[in-house]
């Protein structure tokens, strides 16, 4: 499930219209995801992300990824169990392909995320995210709802009842220019 979340580190944008130009790196992100069971949340996060990406006259294509493994809850059972539900030595890492045109209305931005999770790639659309200038590059913020059945994953359970289907990803992340 902390893999899921990852796909949103997945977050840079060229909501600055003519100002956001070339090329960009991550310089630090923070990933947050949460699992819901019946009668209990379960929540965690990775700092590891890492990302490039470039901006056009009318486009922003940025790729983010980061291996599954850094994704941690404060259980490190519950980690383990992921690790091995999402069969992490198939797929070590999860990487998101952000892409957006340079439209921005009161400094949101829309864009696409092309999660590739557990080894399945989904597009989730329009996703909503704020973002604002910094000295040298931008921050954006911005949260989804990653679908586990659309990566083919498997939910775990507990008691017999199975996780939520839609798990809440937060992204953080701050992109310099280059």
């Amino acid at each position: 499930m902390k893999i899921i979340i990852i796909l949103f580190c997945l977050t840079s944008f060229s909501a600055f219209g003519e100002t956001l130009k070339g090329n960009y790196e991550l310089q630090n992100s923070k990933i947050e995801y949460l699992v819901k069971y019946l009668i209990k949340k379960a929540d965690g996060e990775s700092v590891s992300a890492k990302g490039k990406g470039i901006c056009s006259e009318k486009k922003c294509e940025f790729l983010v990824a980061a291996p599954v493994k850094t994704f941690v809850s404060r259980d490190s059972n519950r980690d383990l169990k992921m690790l091995n539900t999402v069969k992490v030595e198939k797929n070590p890492m999860v990487s998101a392909m952000i892409s957006t045109e340079k439209e921005v209305s009161n400094n949101i931005l829309l864009a696409n995320l092309e999660v590739d999770f557990a080894g399945v790639k989904k597009t989730y659309e329009k996703i909503p995210f704020e973002f604002k200038k910094t000295e040298n590059g931008f921050e954006v913020n911005g949260k989804f709802d990653l679908m586990i059945d659309s990566h083919n994953v498997e939910k775990p359970s507990l008691l017999g009842v199975e996780i939520d289907n839609l798990v809440p990803i937060k992204i953080q992340a701050n992109w310099i220019s280059k």
